[in-house]
């Protein structure tokens, strides 16, 4: 199957954004992040988003800003963590879970980064949301890679993936 884009799913922190736009370069694709384009709409952070009018509110802003994005091929799209678990994502699209061990997660994401995430405030309710998360991302993933190499080898086996599978 021929799909329409590329959709990075994963726990927050895992490396989607990062992997994404290497990723694009790699297969001269075009790079989206779900979060920034809410964030540019929205004219603030998704912090300030969840705080002033809460998660169900960004959760809505999500699923729209995925289904206009999935409009479009061509595309390697990195979404939030949530968004398998909280949003439906295009059958049309190639879903790619990066698969990263929490305490990998934990290791990679500096304390600034780890700020930017609401729902990172405390770390074992973010572990407990991971074990809860985990089994759904794999479910809806077509394909999983082993995020806890680094980051230049999994990228590559996705890379592998792709052009073998001939699927965009």
């Amino acid at each position: 199957m021929v799909y329409d884009n590329i959709v990075l799913i994963g726990f927050m922190g895992s490396g989607k954004t990062s992997v994404g736009k290497t990723l694009a370069r790699k297969l001269y694709k075009d790079f989206v992040d779900v979060d920034s384009v809410i964030e540019k709409e929205q004219g603030c952070s998704i912090t300030e988003i969840f705080e002033t009018k809460g998660e169900e509110y960004f959760r809505s802003l999500e699923q729209k800003c995925i289904n206009e994005l999935t409009k479009k091929k061509g595309q390697i799209i990195a979404t939030g963590g949530g968004v398998p678990i909280h949003s439906s994502i295009s059958d049309k699209s190639l879903i790619v879970y990066i698969d990263a061990d929490f305490d990998v997660i934990v290791e990679r994401l500096p304390a600034r980064e780890r700020a930017k995430r609401p729902l990172f405030d405390d770390e074992e309710r973010a572990r407990a949301l991971y074990e809860e998360r985990k089994d759904t991302y794999r479910k809806l993933a077509t394909f999983s890679v082993d995020a806890n190499q680094v980051i230049p080898t999994f990228i590559h086996v996705i890379v592998d993936y792709v052009l073998d599978q001939r699927v965009l």
